[in-house]
């Protein structure tokens, strides 16, 4: 840079120097003058307040009504204190403004309840107060329609020889997790459930041995049990062939894979037919009554 130029820089610098300052001082007296005005609009609030019989005057309402929605420069709080009332009373009284969002189910415009209003928060587009209650009655409506649903498939049971049950819970019960080195909790457990699984597993053997039932008896396990245990067992069946048959050959002189095989097409049947019958017994657009969802509920507190 020529030396010639640099007396014309520092010129352009000291007068944008001077700008700045200007300006400065013009932003500070016009925060002054803003505070003033301020000022000013409560204390004539304050005389019309007192000049009014009530704080439901019409000319004090229009005159809140607008500062609050159009003058948002005029504080809330303070503008309620000036009028006598809390800020709660003064939006009471001064009722709601358009919010130029429309309900995307009715078209009506939404009203906004203050200045600090925002669309509730919710999935889907923006609707009014009317439409969100329907919605919500709708939800309820089809929560509770789904859960009497899901109790009759919880409840639906498979049915099975008790020979086949010990088959199956002997072959996951062979294959503890800590053996096979998964621990409770990672990454491996919770994808496959093996801890989940076995537990399942030494938890419908127990129940077998209590009940002192013979391997020829007709045994039922909810859907959920056999469907989780058969799904372990096919998991291990190929593991090691000649331990499978050490494992299987004291209960059933049956293939393992072909006993899985035919245990899991009785799971799906089952579980099948529990979900027509649930269907049927609360279809599209059912209405539970008042007994149904106070059951409902009661079961969950239990």
């Amino acid at each position: 840079m020529s030396e010639d130029k640099l007396p014309d820089i520092l010129d352009h610098v000291l007068k944008s120097v001077r700008d700045f300052t200007e300006a400065e001082v013009a932003l500070a007296e016009a925060e002054q003058r803003l505070v003033l005005c301020r000022q000013g609009v409560m204390e004539q609030v304050q005389r019309l307040r007192d000049g009014v019989e009530a704080s439901h005057a019409p000319e004090l309402i229009t005159v809140l009504r607008h500062l609050y929605w159009q003058q948002p420069g005029i504080h809330g709080r303070a503008l309620a204190q000036a009028a006598g009332l809390t800020l709660n009373d003064m939006l009471a009284t001064i009722g709601p403004a358009p919010a130029g969002i429309l309900c995307a189910e009715c078209g009506v415009e939404l009203l906004r309840t203050s200045r600090s209003w925002q669309p509730p928060a919710r999935p889907g587009p923006p609707l009014c107060p009317d439409c969100v209650a329907v919605d919500n009655r709708t939800r309820s409506r089809r929560w509770h329609v789904q859960t009497l649903r899901s109790r009759i498939i919880r409840e639906a049971r498979v049915p099975a020889t008790v020979r086949e049950w010990r088959a199956a819970t002997e072959l996951v019960l062979a294959y503890p997790p800590l053996i096979q080195g998964i621990r409770r909790g990672s990454e491996a457990d919770l994808q496959e459930g093996v801890w989940r699984g076995w537990e399942n597993a030494r938890g419908i053997r127990t129940r077998l041995i209590n009940a002192a039932v013979v391997d020829d008896d007709v045994w039922g396990i909810t859907v959920e049990e056999a469907r989780l245990l058969v799904s372990i067992a096919l998991k291990v069946v190929d593991w090691d062939t000649a331990r499978t048959r050490d494992i299987v050959d004291p209960t059933t002189d049956e293939a393992a894979v072909a006993l899985l095989s035919r245990l899991q097409r009785a799971v799906r049947d089952e579980a099948e037919a529990a979900q027509q019958r649930a269907d049927a017994a609360y279809p599209e657009g059912y209405e539970p009554s008042e007994d149904e969802i106070n059951e409902i509920w009661g079961g969950m507190s239990l």
